[in-house]
Formats: structure tokens, sequence, C-alpha cells
């Protein structure tokens, strides 16, 4: 049978519904889908625990009942401690049964500190359990930073274990700043771990919208923000194709303001960031990505060279800047900082676009003494900064030639 209105009442917990259904439309509480859920299994999920008393108690529904894949009443109630509490106190249902995939109640409620500790320490649940892939409580937990703390501290659970795909904990971190530097710095998990698919914990940052641990990964661990997966996906292709939020426009900006990231590379299937972001429908990303693409795009080019104009405020970047204009063989294609109506590629950091006759295109950055924007670069500029008051002129990257 496929889903009644019974399920659809109980999936959206409208309890008047569902009791109007029963006693008044006779439809049976016991009913299944084709899928094996019975309408407490929908009910289970919702947290209403007056509602699974109802139905348990009244029409005699039953609280071990499993779906086609093992799935229990107590799985979906597991985020739901006095659900979980009342099925297997009242009810006897078993905390230790798993899905045919091998998970385990404890892994469905690992988002949760107190059924988690309940399910550990009064149900005596093993801390250990892991899927038929390989995935531990810790791996679903690892979005928490409490209860990643009472598993490794408490329960002794391994910060270093890795599904059958070679995903990391710490992947599965990448979006929380604590945990990454918890796991890393106090539970020596390596940073520059790939999975079996090559993806990298700055793949996983760049998904989860998360600009302040990629800026850690980057900064203090180096990372290499063209880093390729084996769809040939870099951190960028990630950011813009995420499922994981409506607009990872935070991740995709900080990334391309590093001056390091291609918004036109392609994967192996000839697509970019920014067709990713234009199929996932990602306005924001989308308009970050044509303002930064746009050099590339409108002035094709034979090589890419960026070049870091620094010095202390008052210095002289803005008098070296025009001589440079003056006096060079260059073709200016942009404007300069204090022109009008001249629209910023990232907060703070406004590219000069110069095109030399031998080196190809030259993007000068005037960073105005903004050490935040220095990017992987800031330890070398911060020492030339503090040693003296002038002018200096680094080329910092040279990218091969464009296909």
């Amino acid at each position: 049978m496929g889903t009644t209105c019974l399920h659809y009442a109980a999936k959206g917990n409208n309890v008047d519904v569902m009791r109007y259904l029963i006693h008044e439309c006779h439809c049976d509480p016991k009913v299944t889908d084709k899928y094996g859920y019975t309408v407490l299994h929908r009910v289970a999920g919702n947290g209403s625990l007056d509602v699974i008393e109802y139905l348990i108690n009244h029409h005699h529904c039953d609280p071990k009942a499993t779906t086609n894949n093992g799935e229990t009443v107590l799985y979906h109630a597991a985020r739901h401690i006095d659900i979980v509490k009342y099925l297997i106190n009242e009810c006897h249902c078993d905390p230790m049964a798993t899905t045919d995939w091998g998970e385990a109640v404890l892994h469905r409620a690992a988002g949760h500190i107190d059924i988690v500790k309940y399910l550990i320490n009064e149900c005596h649940c093993d801390p250990m359990a892991t899927t038929n892939w390989g995935e531990t409580i810790l791996h679903r937990a690892a979005g928490h930073i409490d209860i990643v703390k009472y598993l490794i501290n408490e329960c002794h659970c391994d910060p270093k274990a890795t599904t059958k795909d070679g995903v990391t904990v710490l992947h599965r971190a990448a979006g929380h700043i604590d945990i990454v530097k918890y796991l890393i710095n106090e539970c020596h998990c390596d940073p520059m771990a790939n999975d079996s698919n090559n993806k990298t914990i700055l793949h996983e940052a760049a998904s989860r919208n998360s600009p302040d641990v990629i800026k850690y990964l980057i900064n203090e661990w180096n990372h290499d923000p063209m880093a390729v997966d084996k769809l040939e996906w870099t951190p960028l292709h990630s950011a813009t194709a995420t499922y994981y939020y409506d607009s990872n426009f935070a991740a995709v900006e900080y990334l391309l303001s590093t001056g390091k990231c291609d918004p036109l590379a392609k994967d192996n299937l000839g697509k970019t960031p920014f067709k990713l972001a234009k199929v996932r429908g990602h306005t924001d990303t989308l308009s970050v990505l044509k303002k930064f693409g746009g050099i590339k795009s409108s002035h094709p080019i034979d090589s890419y060279v960026n070049v870091l104009l620094v010095g202390n405020p008052g210095a002289g970047k803005s008098t070296l800047s025009h001589v440079i204009n003056d006096t060079a063989s260059f073709t200016l294609l942009g404007s300069f900082r204090n022109v009008g109506e001249v629209v910023p590629c990232t907060a703070g950091i406004i590219p000069y676009k110069l095109q030399h006759r031998t080196l190809g295109n030259i993007i000068l950055h005037d960073f105005a003494g903004h050490s935040e924007y220095y990017s992987s670069h800031s330890a070398v500029i911060e020492n030339l900064l503090q040693g003296s008051g002038g002018v200096f002129l680094i080329v910092v990257n040279i990218l091969e030639k464009e296909p």
C-alpha cells in the first residue's frame, strides 16, 4: 500500500486530523506503507509524546515495528529525549537495535548531548559503534563541540577514525572552526587528510560555507586552494555546488579574495564554478563570481601575474601606482582606487588591472595597510612593514599559460 492520508497527517503532526481519520473515517492506525513505515514511525519523528501514547495505548500500535530497512520507532524518535525514555522504559524497545545498514539509535541521536549520555550511561549503548560503511558516532556528532569532547574524553572514541571511504571526523567537522582547531591542536588529527575521492578538509570547509575554517587551513596549514579531487573539483567548485546552504556567498568570496582561485577552472566534465552556481540557482554566489571572473573572461590572456603593492599609511603607494601607470609599457584595463564608480572585488581590495606586453595581465592589489587581506603572504608582508616605512612591489604568483 502507498502512503495513506493518515501517514501524511502523522508526518505533519496534525493530531486533530489523525483523530478524525481514525474515529470518523475508520482509517486503520496500524496501516503500513510500501516501505514498511507505520503511522507510529511518522509520529515518532515529530516529538509528540501524547500522540505516541495515544496510538500505543488506545489503538495498540506496535512500538517495536520496523520498516523494510530495519528502522525502528525508537530510531525515528531518537532526537526526542522524552519519547526515547518512554519507548525504552515503558515499551521495552531495544536501544541497541540497528538498521539494515548498521546505523544505531545512538548514531541518530548524536546531535543531542542529553540523549547521547542517556543511551551510553543508562542503556549501555556502544559509543564505538560503526555503520556498515564505517561511520562512527563521533563522525555523526562532529558538528557539536560538547558531544565531540564527551565522546573523546569520556568514552575514548578515536578522533582519527575514518569511514571506508576515508572520510575523517575532521572532514565532518569542517563547518566549525572551534571543533576543527580542537581536533587538530589537541587531538593531533591530520589537517592534510584526503578521503578516497581525494577531497581535502578545505573542500569540505568550502562546501559548508565556513570562511573562518578556510582562512585557518590556508594560512596556518598551507592548504592549496586550487587542489582538485577525483572530479577535478577545486574548493571553489565545492563551494558553488553545495546543497548544504542556499548560498555559499561568504566561502566563495573569501576563496576568490586570496587571488589564487580560478572561477573559470573546469572539472572533468568541463563545468566551471560559475556554471555549477548557476545550476544551483545561487544568485548571490553568481554575482561574486561574475565580479571576479570578469577580468579573465573579458580579457583573454597568455599569463596571469598577481602583484601586491603594500606599505605603511602615507608611504606613497598611490603615487607609485600612478608612476607605474604613466611610465611602464602597460595598457590600462581598469580604474584606480580613488576614481569614481570603482566596484570592489571584495571588501578592502580593489584590483588594478594592467597588461604588460611580455608578462600578460598584471593585477596590482593595493592593500592600504589592511593586514587581514594579506592572505597567506601575511607573515612576509608584516615583517616588511615592521622594518620600513617604504613601498614594496612584490610579484607573488605567476600562473601557467591559459589554454
